[in-house]
């Protein structure tokens, strides 16, 4: 009935939500105790914050010349 012409970037979009929602999902149905899901929620988040400073650092960097 109704036609629409999807981008390719939207399409990637919606697929990097659906896998983060899954990611989430698996995460919080996985066999595993609280304090170790804790402790590894904990660690990737450490893991994601260093990241993004390194990459905010070369940024910055890279944008004062």
């Amino acid at each position: 009935m109704f036609t629409r012409n999807k981008s390719f970037a939207s399409l990637v979009w919606v697929f990097a939500v659906g896998a983060v929602a899954g990611a989430a999902a698996a995460l919080l149905y996985a066999p595993m105790t609280g304090q170790k899901m804790q402790k590894r929620v904990a660690d990737v988040t450490d893991k994601v914050i260093d990241k993004v400073d390194d990459i905010k650092s070369a940024v910055l960097k890279v944008a004062n010349g």
